[in-house]
């Protein structure tokens, strides 16, 4: 295709350059390709000076034959849209690291499917548009659960032919684009049982996700028009990911703003109910109003974008809001500060912040002004949001369901950190194992409500007898794992001890139903016992069972 446009190019070339030297216009051959020539000359430049405008037109129809829309090119935040699905899909790691996950989007020219990532290897990049697997994903709105199924061609379209053990699941979610389905996620799991409600409602809100993040991309797209100014927005993708911390995002606005725009003071406040705001950034001036402090945003000028929810540009604020305060009662006459430039912050059209420019000059900002920074605002809003759903995200996947604790996963990976942490600073630890006596028979008995009423109540009990440095774990069924940092094992007795009593003591009531509980514990520590988290783990547990084997009700520590 490149090529036939070259072509086609330097044949217009030389056809300028014959209309131009010939001498005689007259003739009717010639009057045709003058024509010819402007007509491509307007069509180059069109297509050059204004390439958005051809591409919105050729994706006004941009549907196939079965309704699905194909996902718009991204231009220069098209590595910002590779990123995100990236991010997605470790995100669904973290829910469960025995999923394996990719997503396709629609491909209408190759009628398929096409491979955006994976977590690992073992998904075929393109799948057929018949394929009637990824059919009954897409047109379903909900999560959608297949089993492997004998001689299935459409599985194996998807994953390639292997041996099966026919315990094999999908969980599949369709992807949504202006109202239209672009595509799905598909999350494989070797065996059915792994897949649980809390995991699809999670993966489910990470998928929307998705939908509302291109969106944000797409309209990004649309207002990066200088290209400097572009290239350092777009840098804070680059240079910022999901998971940094948010003050690194404010220095960047900081380099950003010192860059292109002039100001006495730049001030980034950011509000979660419209009322109270947090100032998160200072540049310049900082004697009126400094970082980290909270004001009321009634009556001041640094709330009125947030409350107007629009730009407000002047060069005289005090004419033009001689009520207002800047951020206290009464500080309006303690700097005079003349020209403002404030432009909200905003999620999903609400305000949820802004940043401001003020200068001592009475020079009104200009409307490159005005457009860059609604360009650095769009751009910070879409980081923050992505950040937030992260955050939350994060947390449910870190996080048993029931109880609140640390899942299985997250309490192994933060025990690695704690050990690596104690022999870097030659520290002691004690772990903690608690296993709930005869919980199976309260179950068999009284029901799984109750049971996890229980579950519940003993983990409030252990997590209110720790201290806040400790780290807190469900580490499996009835079974809990505490991690005692800096404390030698001798130190860690008094609290196991009084863990195993406040259970021992309390009376569990629930739905007219009275119980008695008790657990046993064993201990082991490090370095005295052991330096690595298995044996550790390993050892804990084995005394945990001698106490069992004591008749429960106790702790037990292990032998060296």
């Amino acid at each position: 295709m490149l090529f036939k446009r070259q072509i086609a190019v330097i044949i217009l070339f030389f056809t300028i350059v014959i209309l131009l030297t010939y001498p005689n216009y007259d003739n009717f051959i010639f009057l045709i390709l003058k024509g010819l020539a402007i007509g491509a000359l307007a069509i180059i430049f069109l297509s050059y000076a204004f390439p958005k405008i051809i591409k919105n037109k050729l994706l006004i129809k941009n549907i196939d034959n079965d309704g699905l829309q194909k996902i718009p090119e991204l231009s220069t935040t098209q590595l910002h849209y590779n990123k995100l699905i990236e991010q997605i899909i470790d995100l669904v790691t973290v829910v469960n690291s025995k999923y394996i996950t990719a997503i396709y989007m629609t491909d209408t020219e190759n009628k398929g499917y096409k491979k955006q990532n994976s977590s690992k290897v073992g998904y075929e990049d393109f799948i057929n548009l018949k394929n009637s697997i990824i059919s009954k994903i897409i047109k379903n709105t909900n999560p959608t659960i297949i089993n492997k199924e004998k001689n299935d061609d459409d599985w194996e379209e998807i994953f390639g032919k292997k041996t099966w053990r026919g315990s094999e699941v999908i969980l599949g979610f369709p992807i949504k684009y202006s109202d239209n389905i672009v595509g799905c996620m598909v999350v494989f799991s070797d065996h059915f049982s792994s897949i649980n409600n809390n995991d699809k409602n999670i993966i489910e809100k990470l998928v929307d996700v998705i939908t509302e993040r291109v969106s944000d991309l797409e309209e990004l797209d649309s207002l990066l028009v200088d290209n400097y100014f572009s290239a350092r927005v777009n840098n804070l993708f680059d240079k910022l990911e999901v998971k940094s911390d948010e003050s690194e995002l404010f220095e960047s606005i900081r380099g950003i703003c010192r860059s292109f725009f002039e100001y006495d003071k730049l001030t980034v406040i950011l509000s979660d109910n419209k009322k109270d705001a947090k100032i998160q950034l200072v540049d310049g001036i900082h004697d009126d109003a400094d970082q980290g402090q909270e004001f009321i945003m009634k009556n001041t000028l640094h709330g009125l974008s947030i409350k107007k929810n629009k730009m407000i540009n002047s060069n005289s604020w005090l004419e033009n809001f001689p009520e207002l305060d800047r951020f206290f009662p009464g500080d309006k006459e303690t700097f005079n500060f003349m020209s403002i430039l404030s432009i909200p912050i905003k999620s999903k059209g609400n305000p949820i912040g802004a940043i401001t420019l003020e200068r001592f000059k009475s020079r009104k900002y200009t409307n490159t002004d005005e457009k860059l920074l609604e360009i650095l605002c769009s751009t910070v809003s879409t980081i923050l949001l992505w950040q937030k759903e992260y955050n939350r995200v994060n947390l449910s996947a870190m996080h048993d369901g029931l109880t609140g604790l640390l899942n299985h996963k997250t309490f192994l990976d933060r025990f690695d950190e704690e050990i690596s942490r104690s022999e870097r600073f030659n520290h002691n630890l004690g772990l903690v194992v608690l296993d709930i006596d005869k919980f199976k028979s309260m179950n068999d008995n009284h029901g799984h409500l109750q049971g996890d009423y229980i579950l519940q109540e003993v983990s409030k009990i252990i997590s209110e007898n720790v201290r806040a440095i400790d780290v807190v774990g469900r580490y499996g069924g009835d079974e809990f794992a505490v991690i005692l940092v800096n404390t030698d094992i001798v130190s860690c007795l008094p609290l196991a001890q009084r863990i195993v009593d406040k259970i021992s003591e309390k009376v569990f009531l629930n739905s007219g139903i009275s119980l008695k509980v008790s657990i046993s514990a064993g201990m082991a520590g490090y370095p005295s016992h052991a330096q690595d988290v298995r044996e550790l783990i390993s050892l804990a547990d084995n005394a945990m069972y001698v106490t069992k084997s004591k008749g429960g009700n106790g702790v037990s520590i292990a032998e060296k």
